[in-house]
């Protein structure tokens, strides 16, 4: 199959590029040698949540990372994607997003901010007693967690809160989508995944003789699996070499314009000779505030940060982002969960060319991610070393 021209299309995209700078920094950093998954969409809504509770310079540091022009935009867009989220379409996959702030009897929400919270972010805001009971309350956010993502995760927050926390932001993310060409159960057989470090493993591959959404570019292929009634797709990012999957993950995290080439909303639709993609299930946790400073947001983590629109009085910063993400991907489909405390393609109508024939064998490392098709939000993305660890 030839190598497929790059046309940037206009594709929308509505991941801030600092959010696949940090996937990048973490797949090449803490999860280098593991099996990963992050919720970009997570961690963007977390930090949208917050911002409603910023001023000043925190403010605008918070709307740059986000790459927005104003509150309201940021809002308006996120209320847009959390409907959007929770109005899937009958058979198609069932989504939710959840956020909740925990905050210290000591200080006072302000009325402004709890509304935004439970009108744009579907969240509770409630003041707690966090200084006297600090285990309660973190069992509290904890078992949130669990019953937000239908028991994938059941714990978001590692060690529990100390007296001195004043704030817990949280968020949850829970996508389980069916394919629109499931996979045959009896058609799944093992054969060998190549390891990075020349070694290999037995794994569970699904297969399937099904015409697949395939895109060949120089160093890899890109798969489009769609999910039934739908604007959700999962893809999956093969590089051709088994060690090729680096240098791929560094070229996301450096070209702002990475997904509009090479993640397209119109993939080729090829018939395929042999067709194997292993069964996986993950669970990756981060604390993710370095992460986040790394990639450009101080502020909000110093005793600078501006917070004032969220209580009232002064002195609060945020000092943790726990953020725990969770993915299984089998024959039925997909079914992932995040947690952060802080499409139908269409075709043209004219008569197609013959169409190519390819190969996609998933034997070796890859990367993959599940996106919103019209809104452009990634809601998970990482990568896979060894299908066999969780």
């Amino acid at each position: 199959m030839e190598t497929k021209k790059i046309v940037v299309h206009n594709a929308p995209s509505s991941i801030p590029f600092a959010c696949l700078r940090m996937a990048k920094d973490l797949a090449l950093g803490k999860a280098k040698d593991k099996n990963f998954v992050f919720s970009p969409c997570s961690i963007q809504l977390a930090m949208s949540f917050l911002t409603n509770g910023a001023s000043g310079s925190t403010l605008k540091e918070l709307l740059t990372f986000l790459e927005a022009e104003n509150l309201n935009d940021l809002n308006s867009a996120a209320m847009k994607f959390i409907e959007t989220l929770a109005g899937s379409t009958r058979g198609g996959p069932i989504s939710s997003f959840v956020g909740g702030a925990w905050v210290d009897q000591s200080c006072t929400l302000k009325p402004t901010f709890v509304t935004t919270a439970k009108k744009i972010y579907k969240a509770k805001a409630e003041c707690v007693d966090i200084q006297n009971k600090a285990i309660e309350i973190t069992e509290e956010v904890n078992k949130w967690a669990e019953e937000a993502t239908n028991g994938l995760i059941k714990s978001v927050i590692p060690n529990p809160l100390t007296p001195d926390t004043v704030l817990v932001l949280a968020n949850a993310l829970y996508f389980k989508g069916r394919w629109k060409e499931p996979f045959l159960k009896s058609a799944t057989k093992d054969s060998k995944f190549n390891l990075l470090d020349g070694n290999y493993v037995e794994v569970p591959f699904m297969t399937s003789h099904v015409e697949q959404w395939i895109d060949t570019f120089e160093d890899f292929k890109v798969l489009g699996l769609p999910y039934k009634r739908s604007t959700f797709s999962m893809y999956i990012i093969l590089p051709n070499k088994v060690d090729g999957l680096w240098p791929i993950i560094g070229q996301m995290g450096s070209d702002p314009l990475f997904l509009e080439k090479y993640v397209s909303l119109y993939p080729s639709v090829v018939d395929v000779r042999e067709f194997m993609i292993p069964k996986f299930k993950m669970t990756f946790y981060v604390e993710a505030s370095e992460i986040l400073r790394g990639v450009g947001l101080k502020l909000p983590f110093s005793r600078e940060a501006e917070l004032d629109e969220m209580v009232f009085g002064d002195g609060l910063c945020v000092s943790n982002v726990h953020h725990k993400s969770h993915i299984e991907v089998n024959e039925e489909g997909t079914e992932a969960a995040a947690v952060t405390v802080k499409y139908n393609w269409q075709f043209c109508d004219s008569p197609p060319p013959p169409r190519p024939c390819v190969d996609f064998v998933a034997d070796h490392p890859f990367m993959f991610m599940v996106r919103e098709n019209k809104s452009g939000m990634i809601l998970f993305m990482g990568h896979v070393l060894n299908p066999l660890l969780e």
